[in-house]
C-alpha cells in the first residue's frame, strides 16, 4: 500500500494503454482514471491514451472515433499503434517524444510561476559548459 501511495505522489505522467481488439480493455479505462483521481493525481500531470494492436484490422472492436471522443473528454492525447509491428515502431517513439514535450512545457510553466517568489524554487539556466 505504501508503494502505491508513493507512486501516485511522485507520478510525472500517466500512459493508459488499451487493446483495440477488446472492448472490455477500453471500458476498463474509466476505472483506471478513477484510480488516478482517487489518489489525487493532479490534472496537470500529462495523460496519454494508447490503443495497441491496431495492425489487427479485422479484429478491431474499439473504433478510433470512440477512442478519440474518450481522449478528448479526459484531456489526453490519443495514439494508435502496434507494439509488435516493426512498421509501427516509430509511433511508439512519437508517443514518448510527445509526452516528453508535455513534461518539458509543464516544468517550464511551473518554474516560471515560481520565479521571483521569495523562498521558492528558481529555474536554473544551463551554463555553456552543460
Amino acid at each position: 500500500k505504501s508503494m502505491v501511495e508513493h507512486y501516485y505522489r511522485n507520478v510525472h505522467a500517466v500512459v493508459f494503454v488499451y487493446d483495440v481488439t477488446k472492448m472490455t480493455s477500453f471500458t476498463n479505462l474509466k476505472m483506471w482514471i478513477e484510480e488516478c483521481n482517487g489518489h489525487a493525481v493532479p490534472p496537470l500531470v500529462p495523460r496519454v491514451l494508447v490503443g495497441n494492436k491496431c495492425d489487427l484490422k479485422d479484429l478491431i472492436q474499439v473504433p478510433s472515433s470512440m477512442a478519440l471522443k474518450f481522449a478528448d473528454a479526459h484531456n489526453m492525447l490519443l495514439f494508435e499503434t502496434s507494439a509488435k509491428d516493426p512498421k509501427e515502431s516509430q509511433n511508439v517513439d512519437a508517443i514518448f517524444m510527445c509526452l516528453a514535450c508535455r513534461l518539458k512545457v509543464q516544468r517550464s510553466l511551473l518554474c516560471r510561476d515560481l520565479e521571483g517568489r521569495p523562498g521558492q524554487a528558481r529555474r536554473l539556466e544551463p551554463t555553456h559548459d552543460a
